[in-house]
């Protein structure tokens, strides 16, 4: 098995965010968590609209807290739940998912339920990201708001 180290430091950036973040269930599970707040494993399994298995997500949410995006914390109602946050990098990714929603609008036929959602951070006028990611930093680092269903959508944020 390769040193993750000596293959960071011999390639691009682009190289390397492939090699690391190129994978199907990655940004559906950012995007489940930061914007559907759903945190515990069984929520993401049965409320994902693209059909994760139980042992792709699990092998996925590791390999995310290995990356440093997901932080996993026991949880508060239930001895053996966990609960899934996200990290600074975890949240930093949320615009780069708006992007690739952006790209898809464009380009492809996505659900047009959810473009409607999303479309509005597609291209962050005003500082509607900015403040997307302030928010989820509130939820997800230093936890001093507790979202409610659809929160991003909200004309204040």
């Amino acid at each position: 098995m390769l040193d993750l180290k000596i293959v960071e430091e011999e390639m691009c950036p682009i190289g390397l965010a492939g090699h690391l973040l190129i994978d199907k269930w990655i940004p559906i599970i950012i995007r489940d968590i930061a914007l559907f707040d759903r945190r515990g494993f069984n929520e993401i399994l049965k409320n994902n609209r693209e059909g994760i298995s139980s042992a792709s997500l699990a092998s996925r949410m590791q390999y995310m807290v290995q990356l440093g995006l997901l932080r996993v914390e026991n949880a508060d109602d239930h001895a053996q739940k966990k609960n899934y946050f996200l990290t600074e990098a975890g949240i930093a990714f949320v615009p780069i998912l708006f992007h690739l929603a952006s790209w898809t609008a464009e380009f492809r036929n996505p659900a047009p339920d959810i473009v409607e959602l999303t479309s509005p951070f597609y291209s962050a006028q005003g500082d509607l990201q900015e403040k997307l990611v302030d928010r989820l930093r509130q939820i997800h680092v230093t936890k001093t708001i507790e979202p409610t269903p659809l929160w991003w959508l909200a004309d204040n944020l």
